[in-house]
């Protein structure tokens, strides 16, 4: 095989046309065709070209040395099998797409589901396992209706395992004063009663169900507070009873505050999802229908 043949068979081996394979070397496509009839010979720098492209040796090239097969040209899958893997392809796209729409309505379906739960009234069931409320320092002995001190209330919620996925989001302190002795009134006479309650919206850090409540100059107050659990997702409430109840101890007839109760209560009357309060046993079986 001459030098030409050789350079003809490893040009058509790589699919490659003579213009394609002038292109590549920087020559005309005659100076291909001129090579391929041994009409003239490729200088030295070209020769090296080819057999950079070739995957040959100079020597290889040129036949002095022991040839290697011509690569051969590359294999089309038939039409048939071209067509048969597109239409596979087309088909796990839409399968895929398909799979993403019905789960969607799955999801859906299940978020409807859950919000159309009915509630029922939940009695003593725990509804938390945790219930502390902390108290800032105060230093009792002064007549209550003179308070100097300012009071924090510091509370702590947590929800039993039942209300998994569900926060306590704030809390809701209900704050009842009491009447000023009827000698402090003006005119000396006794007043019609207890002033109105007052009422403090408190956010609690989701993570810890804890908040604070200060009351400024502390006078007796009693406080009753309830809570709000949200869930994740969903969006769901769930408001309590009194979580926790603050009252003030006050010694007759001296009228001074000895000291401040608290009373935590861990099965609070609410209103709850039913699959909830079934899953919550009774904290006192005597109660179970």
């Amino acid at each position: 095989m001459t030098l030409g043949q050789r350079i003809q068979e490893l040009r058509k081996g790589l699919g490659l046309s003579q213009e394609e394979l002038g292109e590549k070397m920087g020559v005309s496509r005659q100076a291909i065709s001129k090579w391929e009839g041994d009409q003239t010979i490729p200088e030295l720098d070209k020769l090296i070209s080819l057999s950079k492209l070739f995957g040959l040796t100079v020597g290889q090239l040129l036949g002095v040395e022991q040839p290697v097969p011509a690569p051969a040209p590359p294999q089309r899958a038939p039409r048939w099998q071209t067509l048969l893997l597109a239409g596979i392809g087309a088909a796990l796209v839409i399968l895929s797409v398909l799979t993403g729409i019905l789960w969607s309505q799955l999801q859906e379906l299940k978020l409807q589901t859950v919000l159309n739960e009915d509630y029922v009234d939940c009695r003593n069931r725990e509804l938390f396992q945790t219930a502390e409320c902390t108290l800032s320092d105060i230093e009792p002995g002064f007549l209550w209706y003179e308070g100097d001190q300012d009071l924090t209330l510091n509370f702590t919620l947590r929800p039993v395992k039942q209300f998994k996925g569900w926060n306590v989001i704030g809390y809701t302190a209900v704050i009842q004063s009491r009447p000023a002795p009827w000698w402090l009134e003006p005119g000396g006479q006794p007043d019609d009663g207890a002033p109105p309650p007052r009422t403090e919206y408190l956010t609690a850090d989701p993570k810890t169900g804890k908040a604070a409540l200060t009351l400024p100059k502390y006078k007796g107050e009693t406080v009753r507070v309830h809570a709000t659990l949200q869930e994740k997702g969903t969006g769901r409430n769930v408001d309590t009873g009194d979580v926790f109840t603050i009252t003030p101890e006050i010694h007759f007839p001296s009228l001074t505050l000895t000291g401040i109760q608290v009373e935590p209560n861990l099965a609070p009357d609410a209103f709850i999802p039913k699959s909830i309060a079934l899953a919550i046993p009774l904290s006192d079986p005597r109660f179970e229908n």
